[in-house]
């Protein structure tokens, strides 16, 4: 497959528009559309528990697409549990493990979090009466590796996010999972930003849970998401919601979970989110994630030289490598909401505000950014595109 030649064939927005929303949610390309409509359209029917022949091929579907996502995370069939996006894997990690925690308790995590990947451990503090502590670091999004060892070192939970949205700085989770391990600390990851562009191993990143939404990175639809549960904490995570489907037996006054991950799937799911989901996910490794990586950052390395030449300020880590396809940008005395609306005027999309990532504007001093961010139908000529009406706009301003 040529990239991103054949790739924007699969997807006719990118004919109509220059898309660089990518962080917020990614553009569908046909086959995952097909896919679900092969659901809707020839085998409707709840999973589980039917005898007839729809049913049966919903489930068999469905329960093949849990193993197409375990694979892609090297992760067990048993540990991968649908859900409805990030923000909800984050909060039912919080909410299945707060009888483990006692007053005073520490849970670490970083400054440069998405509000997915803080609040729920702000809340667990507040009601449990836990210390949470930060991961220094500088305006770049770089971690003190130091600084982190000595607080995980007595840490109960480590919270972290594999790729900032809001800066784009890829962190260095596979060394915070090992000071976590060696702590006895739990791990958590918050993948939304990384899953579909580079490898996520939850093996190799140490993850005791891992969240991410399929419409992202994977090319999926909206409202499914992932959550990974490593098999050690099948008996010690208790499922905050249960009710149809998680059980194994019931009585008038007790009930008997059923084995994983059915048990932290409560009611019918998103079937057709999670067939659309697997088919997004065997689309981008048709393609080849570390050919995505690469295309990624062939446009982050663009788009930066050119932001410099025009003295634009933008956000980030400066050494490339550990930068992601995210590059946040503003251009003074414009609001970032005002970028925005200019380059849609020339039918190019990028996010403004502050990105659910306020800590992060705080600590740079600044109300928000605007951000461009990429996948692997983005082309280089797109980029020449947008730095043309960026030059443009900069000589206007001066």
């Amino acid at each position: 497959m040529r990239i991103p030649e054949d790739v924007r064939k699969d997807i006719p927005l990118t004919e109509e528009v220059i898309y660089f929303d990518n962080t917020a949610t990614s553009l569908t390309p046909r086959p995952v559309i097909e896919a679900m409509d092969g659901y809707y359209l020839k085998y409707r029917a709840n999973v589980h528990r039917g005898i007839h022949r729809l049913s049966q091929m919903a489930t068999h579907k469905y329960e093949e697409s849990r193993k197409v996502v375990a694979d892609f995370l090297n992760a067990e069939f048993e540990e991968i549990v649908f859900t409805k996006n990030t923000s909800e894997s984050l909060n039912l990690v919080a909410l299945g493990l707060e009888h483990l925690f006692k007053p005073g308790d520490k849970i670490v995590t970083t400054p440069y979090e998405h509000h997915s990947d803080l609040l729920p451990w702000q809340r667990l503090a507040k009601k449990l009466g836990l210390r949470l502590e930060f991961i220094e670091g500088d305006d770049e999004g770089n971690l003190d590796l130091n600084d982190a060892e000595k607080k995980i070192r007595d840490a109960k939970l480590v919270a972290v996010q594999h790729v900032s949205n809001a800066l784009g700085v890829i962190h260095e989770v596979e060394e915070l999972g090992k000071m976590a391990k060696e702590a006895g600390a739990i791990f958590v990851v918050d993948a939304a930003q990384s899953a579909g562009h580079m490898e996520v191993d939850v093996k190799r990143l140490h993850a005791d849970f891992l969240g991410f939404s399929g419409h992202k990175g994977p090319m999926g639809p909206t409202g499914i998401g992932v959550l990974y549960i490593n098999e050690e904490f099948f008996e010690t995570f208790e499922p905050p919601l249960i009710g149809g489907g998680t059980i194994e037996d019931v009585g008038l006054e007790d009930y008997k979970l059923t084995e994983p991950p059915e048990r932290f799937e409560a009611g019918t799911p998103n079937i057709g989110g999670a067939i659309g989901l697997a088919a997004g996910i065997r689309y981008i490794e048709k393609i080849g994630i570390d050919r995505i990586e690469r295309q990624e950052h062939k446009l982050v390395k663009r788009i930066t030289e050119g932001l410099d030449e025009l003295e634009v300020p933008w956000y980030g880590p400066r050494n490339l490598k550990k930068h992601a396809g995210v590059v946040s940008f503003n251009v003074p005395p414009l609001h970032p909401h005002d970028v925005a609306a200019i380059l849609d005027e020339h039918g190019i999309m990028v996010r403004s505000g502050h990105h659910c990532a306020l800590p992060v504007m705080k600590k740079l001093g600044i109300n928000g950014t605007a951000r461009a961010s990429f996948h692997v139908y983005n082309s280089v000529e797109e980029v020449e595109t947008f730095l043309g009406v960026m030059e443009e706009l900069v000589r206007s301003l001066r």
